[in-house]
């Protein structure tokens, strides 16, 4: 009894979380990271990334048990995340109730981290985010013992919980190794050996499979490496561009909450709390500030801002508990002992309202790499060849096996001269194609500012015979927008074969992005090295021309009398050298 009296407000928590996750479920499979995983759930291969580097194999093994028991293992990984986010809200509460010594701020404290928006999108995914955040929740209660009460048993948890949350989500012992090592430094030998070798030894087996899975040490080794190298090309460099600083920390810190309505109440909340948390800062708190200031400070210098909400995830906890410190001086003030629930309970409501545009998209319709798939399961001959763009290969992979499955560029040089293979093109983002079909939700500040932005449309749009060429010499991949608009880079010098069976001539559309330094591009166009035609694309613009073919082979040379590098003129990482814009060929 005195248990239930003690501990009903992390019950209440536990099951208000768990209602959110339950009522914000997405209905299909959406997020890039979600059908890696449920494929490694079914077959574990790291060589076909299954899952992707660093691995999460910790994850992808919890899924496999839910999975002997539930069919679909995209769904079996959802039910883990949920689980996760209820057990992870009362280990977050317990750790917060030993640093405030308060229950109801720590529960608000725990509810108010849970229940935000970026919480409330993101952690009922089959996506590592929960689980690892469960055992960070874990981590950081033991942590509160290192003053006094520290066992042996709490210093093996203390190993294992570190060592769990790295292999749930490798990426996070970027700052988990240093609070872990600060919390060691406060132990005594016994106890520091008794964590460090439970670290190693809950390492060590979750590792084991991915290492064998991956071919041994070295392989593994290699799996990771090209992990890190896209990193620091992708992530650390091209993504970022030229965004100034205060756009990309305003990524990482204020989106995750939500609008401006959402942020400015948590935040007025941090600065009322802040000094009362410096005036009872002690060791106890300071693996937490070692993790979320490691883990703050990484994510501004070097991730990708389009994953901001996700991944700042885990450094909100410090957000949270600060602002939780707000809350108690807010009620001390108001003289309100409820104050803390009060506070809560709006900024929840208001987080769920924002949210709500995405919650209500997914939980009312498939996503629209799903329903892009099951039009396709439906409506098109077995025969027929899927060309994925980067960020629907493993969606083609999942949701589109019965049809072979290539990248766009290999699938053209196999069957651009093969006019009696149909090719439809998958791809993320609207169409502005006539045959192009789209699939989607709606559009909103919430989609734009709680995700990647990704996967809100894709389209399934045919590549018809009259439209097939093959990029020879100078020609960068399809880019399109999220509207529809799609061109290939060309440079100075450029070349392009059609399909043998072409038509008498062919409409070549250019275009010129707003950003290139020069008000016109003047093309000149060569079939099988004759002079064809020469035409001047204006900046912003597009421009099209059409030239006679001959029978047989053809091979049209196309030169730019402009180029530009985008690294040096526009400020960004991008290592090309541009010219124009090749948008559309057209046999007539």
């Amino acid at each position: 009894m005195n248990f239930v009296k003690r501990h009903w407000r992390e019950a209440v928590a536990a099951l208000v979380v768990l209602a959110s996750r339950l009522a914000a479920r997405p209905l299909s499979i959406w997020e890039l990271d979600e059908p890696q995983f449920a494929l490694a759930v079914v077959e574990f291969d790291p060589t076909k990334y299954h899952p992707h580097p660093p691995g999460c194999p910790l994850f992808v093994g919890f899924g496999k048990v839910v999975h002997a028991f539930v069919a679909d293992p995209w769904l079996s990984l959802v039910i883990v995340s949920i689980i996760t986010c209820t057990i992870g809200v009362v280990a977050l509460a317990a750790a917060f109730r030993r640093w405030l010594g308060d229950a109801d701020l720590a529960v608000a404290g725990a509810l108010l981290f849970y229940l935000s928006a970026g919480m409330v999108v993101q952690t009922d995914l089959a996506m590592a985010d929960a689980t690892t955040l469960m055992f960070i929740a874990l981590f950081f209660y033991v942590t509160t013992f290192i003053v006094d009460g520290m066992t042996d048993r709490r210093a093996l948890l203390l190993g294992v919980w570190a060592a769990a949350a790295i292999a749930a989500r490798p990426q996070i012992a970027i700052p988990m190794l240093p609070a872990f090592a600060v919390a060691l430094w406060f132990l005594p030998w016994r106890r520091r050996a008794i964590a460090a070798g439970a670290f190693a030894f809950v390492s060590l087996m979750c590792f084991l499979p991915l290492i064998e899975g991956t071919g041994g040490i070295p392989q593994f080794i290699a799996y990771q490496r090209k992990q890190a190298e896209y990193f620091v090309a992708h992530d650390a460099a091209q993504s970022r561009g030229n965004l100034p600083f205060a756009q990309i920390a305003l990524r990482f810190i204020a989106h995750p909450w939500g609008s401006k309505l959402v942020a400015l109440p948590v935040f007025a909340a941090v600065a009322l709390g802040a000094t009362a948390f410096v005036r009872r800062f002690d060791r106890r708190f300071v693996p937490l500030a070692v993790f979320c200031g490691t883990h703050l400070l990484f994510e501004l210098i070097a991730m990708d801002p389009a994953d901001g909400v996700r991944y700042t995830l885990p450094a909100m906890i410090l957000i949270a508990l600060v602002a939780a410190f707000g809350f108690e001086v807010l009620g001390r003030v108001a003289q309100f002992r409820a104050m803390p629930w009060v506070a809560v309970a709006v900024i929840a409501a208001l987080s769920w309202i924002y949210a709500r545009p995405v919650i209500a998209a997914r939980t009312g319709q498939p996503s629209a790499p799903a329903a892009a798939a099951a039009y396709a399961n439906q409506h098109f001959t077995p025969d027929t060849v899927i060309l994925y763009d980067l960020a629907h290969h493993p969606f083609a992979d999942y949701l589109l096996p019965r049809f072979r499955r290539m990248p766009i560029d290999a699938g053209l040089r196999a069957y651009y001269d093969h006019p009696e293979v149909p090719l439809v093109l998958y791809v993320d983002g609207g169409s502005q194609a006539r045959d192009g079909i789209v699939f989607g939700w709606p559009d909103s500040d919430a989609y734009r500012k709680l995700t990647r932005n990704v996967y809100r449309q894709a389209t399934l749009d045919p590549v018809f015979p009259s439209e097939r060429y093959l990029p020879l010499d100078g020609v960068y991949a399809l880019e399109r927008t999220v509207a529809g608009a799609e061109w290939r880079w060309l440079t100075k010098e450029a070349s392009i074969r059609l399909p043998r069976a072409h038509t008498a001539s062919a409409e070549l559309r250019f275009g010129l992005s707003p950003d290139v330094p020069y008000a016109a591009n003047r093309i000149r166009l060569r079939v099988n090295g004759i002079e064809a035609g020469e035409v001047s694309v204006p900046k912003d613009g597009a421009t099209s021309t059409t030239i006679a073919l001959p029978p047989g082979d053809v091979v049209i040379a196309i030169s730019s009398e402009l180029s530009f590098a985008p690294a040096t003129v526009l400020g960004n990482q991008d290592p090309r050298v541009l010219a124009v814009q090749l948008i559309r060929i057209d046999q007539k």
